[in-house]
């Protein structure tokens, strides 16, 4: 080993591939927040759209544009554990508004139909 090698660095890997599997990470993760954006902008606008007097589409209202938010202010230097700590916390987020007002949902057919097939899918395929 010579004295430029760091302990446990493979002398073959370049510096070139580093920054393409990096960047490469950083485009899909992109793609994968754009697609997120999207699906909860058109559950924002699936709440809106039912006009219910629930407390909970409300706060689901303000968390979604949280999320929107973190998104769009997120640059090509991705913090990904940053982004999995939010993601995280937003996953507790849905589960506990879902399970807090289960009854509610369930009683009312746009929200059981409409929403909670949107909020699914956001949820389990792709926060999760």
């Amino acid at each position: 080993m010579n004295a430029e090698e760091l302990p446990g660095e493979s002398p073959h890997v370049d510096e070139e591939e580093v920054w393409i599997w990096k960047n490469g990470l950083v485009v899909r993760t992109k793609s994968q927040i754009e697609v997120l954006t999207k699906k909860v902008e058109i559950f924002n606008c699936s709440i809106e759209k039912i006009d219910s007097r629930s407390g909970y589409l409300k706060d689901m209202l303000d968390l979604n544009t949280e999320l929107t938010g973190y998104f769009s202010s997120i640059t090509d230097n991705v913090n990904i554990r940053d982004l999995f700590d939010f993601l995280t916390i937003c996953f507790c987020e849905y589960d506990h508004f879902f399970k807090e007002n289960q009854e509610q949902i369930f009683l009312n057919e746009e929200e059981k139909n409409v929403l909670l097939p949107i909020a699914y899918d956001i949820v389990f395929n792709d926060i999760k």
